[in-house]
Protein backbone atom coordinates (compact mmCIF):
# COMPACT_ATOMS: atom_id res chain seq x y z
CA UNK A 1 0.00 0.00 0.00
CA UNK A 2 1.26 3.48 -0.60
CA UNK A 3 1.65 5.86 1.88
CA UNK A 4 2.18 9.73 2.55
CA UNK A 5 4.79 10.45 5.49
CA UNK A 6 4.18 12.53 8.76
CA UNK A 7 7.17 14.91 7.34
CA UNK A 8 4.42 15.87 4.29
CA UNK A 9 2.07 17.29 7.17
CA UNK A 10 1.52 21.15 8.87
CA UNK A 11 -1.14 22.87 10.83
CA UNK A 12 -2.86 26.55 9.62
CA UNK A 13 -2.10 28.90 11.99
CA UNK A 14 -5.57 29.87 12.14
CA UNK A 15 -6.63 28.16 15.26
CA UNK A 16 -4.27 30.09 17.59
CA UNK A 17 -5.85 33.37 17.00
CA UNK A 18 -6.75 33.90 20.16
CA UNK A 19 -3.03 33.24 21.42
CA UNK A 20 0.12 35.05 20.28
CA UNK A 21 2.26 34.23 17.44
CA UNK A 22 5.15 32.56 19.82
CA UNK A 23 2.41 30.20 21.29
CA UNK A 24 1.20 29.07 18.33
CA UNK A 25 5.05 28.39 16.84
CA UNK A 26 5.75 26.55 20.16
CA UNK A 27 2.96 24.34 19.48
CA UNK A 28 3.21 22.96 16.48
CA UNK A 29 6.79 22.61 16.83
CA UNK A 30 6.65 20.62 20.09
CA UNK A 31 3.88 18.27 18.51
CA UNK A 32 6.33 17.41 15.92
CA UNK A 33 5.21 19.10 12.89
CA UNK A 34 7.88 20.35 10.16
CA UNK A 35 5.46 23.13 8.22
CA UNK A 36 2.85 25.85 8.80
CA UNK A 37 0.42 27.52 6.93
CA UNK A 38 0.69 30.59 8.19
CA UNK A 39 -3.15 31.93 8.37
CA UNK A 40 -2.40 36.52 7.53
CA UNK A 41 -4.71 37.86 10.20
CA UNK A 42 -5.05 39.78 13.39
CA UNK A 43 -3.23 39.67 16.10
CA UNK A 44 -0.95 37.26 14.23
CA UNK A 45 0.33 39.54 10.72
CA UNK A 46 -2.25 41.40 8.72
CA UNK A 47 -2.29 44.31 6.42
CA UNK A 48 -4.77 45.60 9.71
CA UNK A 49 -2.39 45.26 12.52
CA UNK A 50 1.23 46.14 11.05
CA UNK A 51 1.67 49.74 10.12
CA UNK A 52 3.43 49.53 6.54
CA UNK A 53 6.63 51.41 8.27
CA UNK A 54 7.11 48.19 9.93
CA UNK A 55 5.93 45.46 7.70
CA UNK A 56 9.30 44.42 6.23
CA UNK A 57 10.60 44.15 10.10
CA UNK A 58 7.52 42.19 10.91
CA UNK A 59 8.08 40.11 8.57
CA UNK A 60 11.77 39.31 9.37
CA UNK A 61 11.09 38.79 12.69
CA UNK A 62 8.36 36.19 11.65
CA UNK A 63 10.78 34.16 9.62
CA UNK A 64 13.68 34.68 11.98
CA UNK A 65 10.91 32.75 14.92
CA UNK A 66 10.24 29.93 12.42
CA UNK A 67 14.22 29.26 11.68
CA UNK A 68 14.49 29.31 15.55
CA UNK A 69 11.86 26.67 15.83
CA UNK A 70 12.94 24.74 12.78
CA UNK A 71 9.73 25.74 11.02
CA UNK A 72 9.11 25.84 7.10
CA UNK A 73 5.78 27.87 6.17
CA UNK A 74 4.75 25.74 3.04
CA UNK A 75 1.72 28.46 2.42
CA UNK A 76 1.34 32.39 3.14
CA UNK A 77 -2.94 32.18 3.96
CA UNK A 78 -3.83 35.50 4.54
CA UNK A 79 -7.02 36.16 5.22
CA UNK A 80 -9.32 37.29 1.98
CA UNK A 81 -12.94 35.88 3.04
CA UNK A 82 -15.54 37.61 5.26
CA UNK A 83 -13.32 38.07 8.11
CA UNK A 84 -11.67 41.08 5.91
CA UNK A 85 -12.50 43.86 3.52
CA UNK A 86 -10.32 42.49 1.23
CA UNK A 87 -12.65 41.71 -2.21
CA UNK A 88 -10.32 41.25 -5.04
CA UNK A 89 -13.80 40.90 -7.36
CA UNK A 90 -15.50 43.76 -5.61
CA UNK A 91 -17.97 45.85 -7.43
CA UNK A 92 -17.08 48.77 -5.67
CA UNK A 93 -13.34 50.55 -7.17
CA UNK A 94 -11.75 51.61 -4.51
CA UNK A 95 -12.12 48.24 -2.27
CA UNK A 96 -10.71 46.57 -5.46
CA UNK A 97 -7.81 48.88 -5.87
CA UNK A 98 -6.83 48.53 -2.62
CA UNK A 99 -7.29 45.07 -2.03
CA UNK A 100 -5.05 44.18 -4.89
CA UNK A 101 -2.45 46.72 -3.26
CA UNK A 102 -3.02 44.83 0.04
CA UNK A 103 -2.59 41.38 -1.88
CA UNK A 104 0.65 42.44 -4.01
CA UNK A 105 2.45 43.54 -0.86
CA UNK A 106 1.68 40.00 0.72
CA UNK A 107 3.11 37.91 -2.43
CA UNK A 108 6.19 39.87 -1.77
CA UNK A 109 5.43 38.77 2.09
CA UNK A 110 5.66 35.37 1.03
CA UNK A 111 9.04 35.34 -0.99
CA UNK A 112 10.75 37.08 2.34
CA UNK A 113 9.01 34.18 4.77
CA UNK A 114 10.20 31.68 2.23
CA UNK A 115 7.09 29.89 1.91
CA UNK A 116 6.75 27.49 -1.21
CA UNK A 117 3.02 29.37 -1.98
CA UNK A 118 0.93 32.41 -1.53
CA UNK A 119 -2.42 31.48 -1.35
CA UNK A 120 -4.67 33.34 -3.75
CA UNK A 121 -8.39 34.11 -3.38
CA UNK A 122 -10.87 34.88 -6.37
CA UNK A 123 -12.94 37.48 -4.21
CA UNK A 124 -16.48 37.15 -4.21
CA UNK A 125 -19.65 39.01 -5.95
CA UNK A 126 -22.68 40.20 -4.07
CA UNK A 127 -25.66 38.06 -4.48
CA UNK A 128 -27.60 40.41 -5.63
CA UNK A 129 -25.15 42.01 -8.29
CA UNK A 130 -24.31 40.28 -11.85
CA UNK A 131 -22.43 37.03 -11.14
CA UNK A 132 -20.88 37.60 -14.75
CA UNK A 133 -19.68 41.22 -14.14
CA UNK A 134 -18.17 39.87 -10.67
CA UNK A 135 -16.64 37.15 -12.33
CA UNK A 136 -14.66 39.13 -15.27
CA UNK A 137 -13.43 41.30 -12.43
CA UNK A 138 -12.18 38.42 -10.59
CA UNK A 139 -10.30 36.87 -13.54
CA UNK A 140 -8.51 40.61 -14.24
CA UNK A 141 -7.60 40.65 -10.31
CA UNK A 142 -6.19 37.16 -10.53
CA UNK A 143 -4.02 37.76 -13.99
CA UNK A 144 -2.80 40.47 -12.16
CA UNK A 145 -1.81 38.78 -8.91
CA UNK A 146 -0.20 36.47 -11.44
CA UNK A 147 1.81 38.76 -13.11
CA UNK A 148 2.86 40.21 -10.69
CA UNK A 149 3.27 36.48 -8.79
CA UNK A 150 5.65 35.56 -11.91
CA UNK A 151 7.77 39.10 -12.05
CA UNK A 152 9.06 38.24 -8.48
CA UNK A 153 9.45 34.36 -8.55
CA UNK A 154 6.07 33.16 -6.33
CA UNK A 155 4.27 30.63 -7.14
CA UNK A 156 0.42 30.81 -6.01
CA UNK A 157 -2.20 28.27 -5.31
CA UNK A 158 -5.91 28.82 -5.08
CA UNK A 159 -8.74 25.92 -3.95
CA UNK A 160 -12.41 25.90 -4.36
CA UNK A 161 -14.75 27.43 -1.69
CA UNK A 162 -17.75 26.86 0.18
CA UNK A 163 -20.41 29.40 -1.83
CA UNK A 164 -21.13 31.34 1.43
CA UNK A 165 -17.54 32.25 1.22
CA UNK A 166 -17.61 32.60 -2.29
CA UNK A 167 -20.12 32.35 -5.07
CA UNK A 168 -17.21 32.59 -8.21
CA UNK A 169 -15.63 29.46 -7.26
CA UNK A 170 -17.54 26.41 -5.43
CA UNK A 171 -16.14 23.16 -7.14
CA UNK A 172 -13.92 21.22 -8.86
CA UNK A 173 -15.50 22.66 -12.45
CA UNK A 174 -15.49 26.82 -11.16
CA UNK A 175 -12.42 26.07 -10.22
CA UNK A 176 -10.57 24.80 -13.39
CA UNK A 177 -12.62 27.18 -15.56
CA UNK A 178 -11.00 30.13 -13.14
CA UNK A 179 -7.21 28.79 -12.93
CA UNK A 180 -8.09 28.07 -17.38
CA UNK A 181 -9.05 31.50 -17.55
CA UNK A 182 -6.20 32.92 -15.93
CA UNK A 183 -3.88 31.01 -17.96
CA UNK A 184 -0.42 31.12 -15.68
CA UNK A 185 1.70 28.61 -14.62
CA UNK A 186 2.15 30.67 -11.32
CA UNK A 187 -1.51 30.05 -10.86
CA UNK A 188 -2.28 26.14 -9.85
CA UNK A 189 -5.00 24.11 -7.93
CA UNK A 190 -5.25 23.03 -4.17
CA UNK A 191 -7.58 21.14 -3.18
CA UNK A 192 -9.89 21.59 0.28
CA UNK A 193 -11.19 18.56 1.71
CA UNK A 194 -13.55 20.08 3.82
CA UNK A 195 -14.92 22.50 0.63
CA UNK A 196 -15.38 19.42 -1.57
CA UNK A 197 -16.56 17.01 0.95
CA UNK A 198 -19.68 19.96 1.14
CA UNK A 199 -20.13 20.06 -2.94
CA UNK A 200 -20.05 16.12 -2.55
CA UNK A 201 -16.77 15.97 -4.24
CA UNK A 202 -13.32 13.99 -3.39
CA UNK A 203 -9.63 14.14 -3.97
CA UNK A 204 -9.83 11.81 -7.09
CA UNK A 205 -12.31 14.21 -8.77
CA UNK A 206 -9.98 16.78 -7.97
CA UNK A 207 -7.18 14.68 -9.63
CA UNK A 208 -9.41 13.48 -13.00
CA UNK A 209 -9.68 17.22 -12.82
CA UNK A 210 -6.76 18.62 -13.06
CA UNK A 211 -4.05 15.36 -12.95
CA UNK A 212 -2.09 17.11 -10.80
CA UNK A 213 -2.49 18.53 -7.13
CA UNK A 214 -0.28 21.29 -5.46
CA UNK A 215 -1.64 21.74 -2.06
CA UNK A 216 -4.09 20.44 -0.05
CA UNK A 217 -6.28 21.50 2.83
CA UNK A 218 -7.27 18.25 5.23
CA UNK A 219 -9.70 18.33 8.24
CA UNK A 220 -12.99 16.65 9.32
CA UNK A 221 -16.40 17.48 9.52
CA UNK A 222 -19.76 17.04 8.64
CA UNK A 223 -19.12 17.54 5.90
CA UNK A 224 -18.11 20.71 7.09
CA UNK A 225 -16.85 22.19 10.36
CA UNK A 226 -12.64 21.94 10.00
CA UNK A 227 -12.88 19.59 13.31
CA UNK A 228 -9.62 17.10 14.06
CA UNK A 229 -9.24 14.45 12.50
CA UNK A 230 -11.58 11.20 14.01
CA UNK A 231 -14.47 13.92 15.32
CA UNK A 232 -16.39 13.98 12.15
CA UNK A 233 -17.83 11.94 9.65
CA UNK A 234 -15.62 12.83 6.16
CA UNK A 235 -13.49 9.46 4.72
CA UNK A 236 -10.38 11.43 5.45
CA UNK A 237 -8.16 7.72 5.23
CA UNK A 238 -10.04 7.54 1.82
CA UNK A 239 -8.31 11.27 0.83
CA UNK A 240 -5.23 10.06 2.14
CA UNK A 241 -4.90 7.11 0.44
CA UNK A 242 -6.17 9.15 -3.17
CA UNK A 243 -2.48 11.54 -2.19
CA UNK A 244 -0.43 8.45 -1.61
CA UNK A 245 -1.85 6.35 -4.39
CA UNK A 246 -1.03 9.26 -7.12
CA UNK A 247 2.67 9.47 -5.63
CA UNK A 248 1.70 13.10 -3.86
CA UNK A 249 4.97 14.76 -2.37
CA UNK A 250 3.36 17.96 -1.54
CA UNK A 251 3.16 19.27 2.05
CA UNK A 252 -0.95 18.57 3.48
CA UNK A 253 -1.82 21.35 5.84
CA UNK A 254 -4.08 20.23 8.54
CA UNK A 255 -6.81 23.09 8.50
CA UNK A 256 -8.20 23.19 12.32
CA UNK A 257 -10.25 25.77 12.34
CA UNK A 258 -13.39 25.72 14.76
CA UNK A 259 -14.40 27.98 17.60
CA UNK A 260 -14.68 24.63 19.99
CA UNK A 261 -10.94 24.61 19.83
CA UNK A 262 -10.16 28.80 20.13
CA UNK A 263 -9.24 28.47 23.76
CA UNK A 264 -7.16 25.25 23.63
CA UNK A 265 -5.56 25.32 20.29
CA UNK A 266 -2.69 23.28 21.18
CA UNK A 267 -4.95 20.36 22.35
CA UNK A 268 -6.34 20.33 18.95
CA UNK A 269 -3.11 20.31 17.25
CA UNK A 270 -1.44 17.36 19.64
CA UNK A 271 -4.95 15.23 18.87
CA UNK A 272 -4.56 16.00 14.99
CA UNK A 273 -0.66 14.59 15.49
CA UNK A 274 -1.98 11.68 17.48
CA UNK A 275 -4.67 10.72 14.97
CA UNK A 276 -2.08 11.36 11.96
CA UNK A 277 0.82 9.07 13.99
CA UNK A 278 -2.05 6.44 14.21
CA UNK A 279 -3.12 6.55 10.57
CA UNK A 280 -1.99 3.09 8.62
CA UNK A 281 -1.33 5.71 5.69
CA UNK A 282 1.13 7.60 6.86
CA UNK A 283 4.43 6.75 8.05
CA UNK A 284 7.06 8.32 10.67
Amino acid sequence: MNKLTFGQFGIMSVNYQQYSLGYCLDSIAKNGFNYIDFWGGAPHYCAFDTPVSKRQKRVLDIRRMLDERGLKMSVFTAEQICLYPINVASSNPYVRKKSLEIVKNYIEDTKEFGADYYFAQMGYGLFDEDWDEAYKRSVEALQEMAEYAQKIGVKMVMEQLQRYESNLCYDTKTLRDLIKAVDSPYLTACVDCVAAAVGGETVEDYYETFGEIHHAHLADGAPAGHLVPGEGENPIESYLQSFADHGYKGSITMEINNQIYFDDPDEATKNTARWLKNCPIVEG
